[in-house]
């Protein structure tokens, strides 16, 4: 019974030094985030809805729409369209 313990206290800690090595070697291999801005415009696109859905939409949405493609024009170079 003795042998059987001292092999199972082994294979535990043997088993929580592997997950804490997965566990730390997960974290140093996540990559830096680059430039915030060049983020949000690869992960973004302007808002262009239709005509009809304009109309449709509240004061408070046209308002956080334009602030949204305004800040797309600043910060990606977004054109308005023609």
């Amino acid at each position: 019974m003795g042998k059987a313990l001292i092999n199972h206290q082994l294979m535990c800690i043997l088993h929580t030094m592997a997950f804490g090595c997965l566990a730390l070697a997960g974290c140093a291999t996540t990559a830096p985030i680059g430039n915030p801005r060049e983020v949000w415009c690869d992960h973004n696109q302007p808002r262009r809805p239709s005509l009809a859905v304009v109309a449709a939409m509240t004061r408070a949405e046209l308002d956080e729409m334009n602030a949204f493609n305004g800040q797309g024009a600043k910060w990606c170079g977004w054109k308005a369209n023609a």
